[in-house]
């Protein structure tokens, strides 16, 4: 076998190959791969995935994953299998792409399987544990994969670990019993590695393709649990099928006979967004002859919002015209379009004098942008004579517009349908609540925003939690079941200022009931230069727990300070935010969060976010570790009709009930507020500014 192995090596790299554009297809756990073991492709970016594996009487692995960036693959997994303690066995699987196949080169990347190493301490835990690093190589329909696992991946033990020389930690013995086969300080250990290979074949007929592999896995695990155990022959082959866009199932035959069965949903927000048809742009006809046959500005902000523009006041000076837009919870188009179509009912309406139209942005009552362009430049551009390149060159960015003349207030109803599901508990592999939320929020001033949501809970299994088995004696969400057994309750009910004192500084001071769980008051700083892809945030709140059984009370002993320094990071076209939080927790412990946020034309967003803290104080639960973690995905949908209010479908994959690592859900965060009208997507969308 080893030579066989090798003999696919020197192929893999050896020859040219014709890599196009093929559909990646599931592994059993969830990420991209063949049956048990991965490979080096990936999905288009952004695709969401959720499934379930059956394997025998073996293993049943449910499993939600996302493609966070183009090189980055996350699934969350919770397995079960035959076992003594009847706990499943929860898992975060990642993998990252070093290098995309070249026409002399294969696809490169490394991964692994449960690489946090959370849960309990018990003979067997960590038995998915493993590492690798995978290539692939594509000729026409035909993709090959070869790679090195270590842990569960590598427990055929083919070869010395290649990592001993450096050092003795990469030496030791990977045994299963141990807590210490797991986490990160188990990385890449163990005496032995192994080597596992395989090939898919895309068939001709559309969405089919064929699998087979050579698994380095021993079940090693297995073995230690029941000494009668046979893991059987080390080769898998399968089906892949895509009946719909949609839906994967997979089926096959593995160690020789255990029959597997996988059934999984796909959704891809470039291609899976239902988009209403696009409107045509506003035409840009001749000047009007004599000023007064032009527009005045009351009529040109109603105009704007006859064309479904989030326009809020406009005004004209002698040789300016200006527009405001202010899209309600961050819009669903592109920025640059919403400002190209702006700037033409300006230079199609305004009097002939004016000779600089600017259209300014912002959202809450915060500043985005304010764009100045000559009216010139966009008459010829609407006319096919110009493009925004050219345009660009006589802009003008600056922050903010003058104050406008006047501000209407502005009243929106927000339905959001959501199901949040835990796959990280010991005591069940499923764990879920579905609820739907109606919020009203009123603007009666610019930068007042007054807010209230009432919150209808479903359905829900929360009793299963593994922080029931040992309750808290001061909850911060453990009792997380109380709220949801009511049937309709306030969900929020607070009061928002937002300001900006200078021009690089936002600000809110909030009060009220910010969430279904907590209020108080608070306060939140953001500086961010205009320009800039990054930015420095400060939140401060002294907030009390709503108890369960009076929806508008606080209580009154349960006060407790939280507050976190976040730095952001923008991607160009600020599409894609990374942020670094670092503070103090609901439940009084320190730690920090890594978070990524990406935003999908459509306004579909999708984010993930893992926090490790020290571990709440005395009264609060440590049961399901120091971490908190999860994937969420919301997708806007229009009940259409003559029906007004906007919706969001919410759904997220997260640690339901914990009390570490819990953060204040602040309902209008200053930098979610700010970047759907900042520099950042306005450059960034800029191509499609005449669309």
């Amino acid at each position: 076998m080893n030579r066989v192995l090798l003999v696919l090596a020197l192929t893999i790299v050896s020859l040219p190959a014709r890599a196009e554009g093929l559909e990646a297809t599931l592994s059993d756990w969830g990420t991209v791969g063949l049956l048990q073991t991965p490979t080096a492709r990936g999905m288009p970016d952004g695709t969401v995935t959720a499934g379930l594996t059956a394997l025998g009487g073996l293993h049943r692995h449910l499993f939600a994953g996302a493609h966070l960036l183009p090189s980055l693959d996350i699934a969350l997994r919770n397995s079960t299998y035959p076992s003594w303690h009847g706990l499943s066995e929860p898992g975060v699987d990642a993998k990252l792409r070093l290098l995309r196949e070249g026409p002399w080169w294969p696809a490169l990347a490394v991964g692994g399987r449960d690489v946090t190493g959370t849960g309990l301490d018990l003979p067997g835990k960590g038995r998915f544990a493993g590492e690798y690093l995978v290539a692939s190589r594509r000729w026409w329909d035909v993709d090959l994969s070869l790679g090195i696992g270590w842990g569960g991946l590598g427990d055929y033990g083919h070869v010395r670990n290649p990592l001993r020389a450096l050092g003795g930690r990469f030496k030791r013995d990977r045994d299963p019993a141990n807590a210490s086969s797991r986490g990160p300080e188990a990385w890449f250990t163990g005496e032995r590695a192994a080597l596992f290979s395989g090939v898919e074949w895309h068939t001709p007929l559309e969405g089919l393709s064929v699998k087979l592999e050579y698994s380095a896995d021993s079940f090693r695990a297995q073995q230690q649990d029941d000494p009668d155990f046979r893991p059987g022959i080390p080769m898998n082959a399968g089906l892949a099928y895509r009946p719909w866009r949609w839906l994967e199932v997979g089926a096959g035959v593995e160690q020789g006979s255990r029959a597997m069965l996988r059934l999984a949903a796909r959704f891809d927000p470039r291609e899976d967004t239902d988009t209403p048809p696009r409107a045509p742009p506003p035409m840009v006809g001749a000047r009007p002859a004599a000023p007064e046959a032009a527009l005045p500005a009351t009529d040109i902000a109603a105009l704007a919002r006859l064309h479904r523009l989030p326009a809020r006041a406009a005004r004209i000076d002698k040789h300016n015209a200006t527009l405001w837009l202010d899209p309600a919870g961050g819009g669903t188009a592109p920025l640059a379009r919403e400002v190209g179509r702006a700037a033409r009912l300006l230079a199609d309406g305004a009097p002939p004098e004016v000779e600089w139209l600017t259209v300014a942005t912002g959202s809450a009552g915060l500043d985005g942008t304010a764009l100045t362009l000559s009216r010139r430049a966009v008459e010829q551009a609407a006319a096919k004579r110009g493009s925004p390149e050219e345009i660009w060159r006589t802009a003008r960015v600056e922050r903010s517009a003058a104050p406008p003349p006047d501000w209407p207030a502005r009243l929106a109803l927000t339905i959001i349908p959501t199901v949040e599901a835990s796959l990280f508990e010991q005591s069940a592999p499923l764990v879920q609540r579905t609820y739907g939320d109606s919020v009203l929020t009123m603007e009666p001033l610019r930068g007042l925003v007054l807010s209230g949501g009432l919150r209808i809970n479903v359905s829900h299994n929360l009793h299963l939690l593994d922080t029931n088995a040992l309750p808290a004696a001061e909850p911060v969400r453990s009792d997380l079941p109380l709220y949801a057994d009511r049937g309709a309750a306030v969900e929020r009910l607070y009061a928002a200022w937002l300001a900006v004192p200078s021009e690089r500084w936002g600000t809110r001071l909030s009060l009220g009931h910010f969430e279904e769980m907590f209020g108080g008051v608070g306060g939140e700083a953001l500086y961010r230069p205009l320009t800039a892809r990054w930015a420095l945030g400060l939140d401060l709140n002294r907030v009390w727990k709503r108890p369960p059984d009076d929806a508008l009370r606080l209580a009154p002993e349960s006060g407790r300070n939280t507050g976190h320094a976040s730095f952001y990071w923008e991607a160009p076209g600020a599409a894609t935010t990374g942020v670094l939080r670092l503070g103090r927790y609901l439940g009084g412990d320190w730690g920090g969060t890594l978070e990524l946020m990406r935003a999908f034309d459509g306004g579909v967003r999708l984010s993930a976010q893992v926090t490790w803290t020290e571990g709440p104080e005395g009264a609060q639960s440590r049961y399901g570790g120091r971490l908190e973690q999860g994937i969420a995905l919301t997708v806007p949908f229009s009940p259409g009709g003559s029906w007004p209010p906007a919706g969001r479908l919410a759904t997220a994959v997260r640690t339901l009930g914990r009390d570490a690592g819990q953060q204040l859900r602040q309902p209008l965060p200053l930098y979610d507020a700010s970047v759907s009208a900042g520099y950042g997507r306005l450059t960034g969308s800029w191509p499609r500014l005449m669309d």
